[in-house]
């Protein structure tokens, strides 16, 4: 918990934190189960509510109408696929300029990192996937408000900026406390893991 709440403001010392922890690999795997439960829930919601893609059409061949239905099982091994993806990209590029980290440390500071920032997604999709199953709003209304100008678009635009803003802080950071590069070299890794996280995570859950 501690780290949770240290990772926002000092995402550096957070890491160190972590890998001073001689479990830190095994923790690793607490912290992304957190994601995979949250949007695992998510999508279970969605489906007691009936609901479905409004707006967009799915990348993977699935009709709309069990697309949440499907997605239940798809997204813990897809997150695991994103998370081992970002993650070797990001080691990769830090060996590549002579970084010293292992493996299994970038692992598990990346599993914070990606655990934190997709809370501001969940903060948004949790409680209205929630309330949807409970048929307090209709949750095919919503995901045409969701992409019409209305609040709930505004609101889900503000969660997606800390997302956004959260990955961009949080993987250049792990790199920089793993493989202690510099600034600019760190950035450049964290940016280009965080594009392949989200370009998978995209494939199996848009």
């Amino acid at each position: 918990m501690k780290n949770y709440l240290l990772t926002p403001f000092r995402p550096v010392r957070s890491f160190e934190r972590v890998l001073s922890n001689k479990n830190y690999f095994a923790i690793s795997f607490l912290y992304i189960s957190i994601p995979i439960a949250g949007y695992t829930a998510m999508y279970i919601f969605l489906t007691i509510a009936n609901g479905a893609p409004s707006v967009f059409t799915p990348w993977l061949n699935i009709p709309k109408d069990q697309y949440y239905s499907i997605s239940r099982f798809l997204l813990a091994p897809s997150m695991i696929l994103c998370w081992l993806a970002a993650t070797s990209v990001m080691q990769i590029i830090g060996r590549l300029n002579n970084g010293a980290g292992k493996f299994e440390q970038m692992l598990s500071v990346t599993a914070l990192g990606i655990s934190i920032s997709m809370l501001a997604g969940l903060l948004h999709d949790l409680p209205m996937s929630a309330l949807s199953a409970l048929g307090v709003i209709d949750a095919r209304e919503h995901e045409i408000a969701m992409n019409s100008p209305t609040i709930y678009r505004t609101l889900l635009w503000v969660s997606y900026s800390i997302y956004l803003i959260a990955f961009l802080v949080l993987f250049p950071a792990a790199v920089k406390t793993v493989h202690k590069l510099t600034w600019i070299k760190s950035i450049f890794a964290g940016i280009t893991g965080f594009i392949i996280f989200q370009v998978i995570f995209f494939v199996f859950n848009r």
